[in-house]
């Protein structure tokens, strides 16, 4: 059984539809996202591609920042069309068959809640063909269900076509062995007060059973790689750094009261400076 057997505009509006509404909440939210990371490409002339672009919400964000040179490839023809609709240059075909068909390069490469989509046994061939369509100064970046979540069940199973999740590691182990070394794995978003308070025992049994420090209970995680080492390490000098402790409350207290005393900071332009 395969994804393209699918109607997939009947899961997907659910949670989008093509409403003026609809539209905005996810241009913002698709916004947020490429503010909390910093992952605007380089250049406005920069070559974007989307894999999995949807009704290309994220490619309108991008158009509306000034960035025109944004193609968008989705298995799914209903919204493939909608997003065609909206001026955008989007094509209705299987990811494999595009990155294999053509040869330009893109200094940007966007994949959106489509991994888990895909099985496993194929995952590694198409990041490989993904990196062969990199340009050497390019960067990508994958959003997937985080296995770690409390609430992994319901983002792992509320999609019939889902067919995993990851945790930070294996995601980077996957990139690392597509060849992209140079990998972040980062929460999707730092979480209020309130939820880090509500993932505390969660984060307590990771901590005390299986001894991990460093990990993320967000619904997904992020990554962001790189080709070039150097390029690497100019986006971890310059990324919002996202901390959720899950820690006790006296670890809560000393959180808000820094926040209390920290001064109004400037709202971060697209290029997350």
């Amino acid at each position: 059984m395969k994804n393209s057997d699918f109607d997939y505009s009947y899961q997907y509006s659910n949670w989008h539809t093509d409403t003026d509404e609809s539209r905005k909440a996810d241009v913002f939210s698709a916004k947020q996202l490429f503010d909390i990371h910093a992952i605007y490409p380089h250049e406005q002339e920069s070559r974007v591609l989307e894999i999995g672009c949807g009704i290309g919400r994220t490619l309108l964000m991008l158009r509306g920042q000034g960035y025109e040179n944004l193609t968008g490839i989705d298995i799914d023809e209903s919204q493939a069309e909608t997003a065609k609709k909206e001026g955008l240059r989007v094509y209705r075909t299987d990811a494999n068959d595009f990155l294999s068909d053509g040869s330009e390069k893109y200094h940007a490469v966007y994949c959106f809640d489509v991994l888990e989509h895909i099985e496993k046994e194929e995952q590694l061939p198409l990041l490989k063909l993904v990196n062969s369509r990199l340009a050497d100064d390019g960067f990508v970046v994958i959003r997937v269900p985080n296995a770690l979540s409390p609430t992994f069940g319901y983002f792992r199973y509320a999609d019939f076509t889902h067919r995993v999740s990851y945790t930070m590691h294996t995601l980077s182990f996957l990139l690392h062995n597509a060849g992209l070394h140079y990998v972040t794995v980062r929460p999707e978003r730092r979480e209020s007060l309130r939820m880090q308070w509500m993932k505390i025992p969660w984060a307590n049994l990771y901590r005390f059973e299986h001894g991990l420090e460093d990990f993320a209970l967000t619904p997904n995680i992020v990554a962001v790689t790189f080709k070039d080492e150097d390029m690497f390490r100019n986006y971890m000098s310059r990324a919002p750094l996202i901390q959720n402790g899950y820690r006790g409350p006296m670890w809560l207290a000393r959180v808000i009261v820094r926040r209390l005393r920290k001064p109004l900071v400037p709202f971060r332009g697209k290029n997350g400076m």
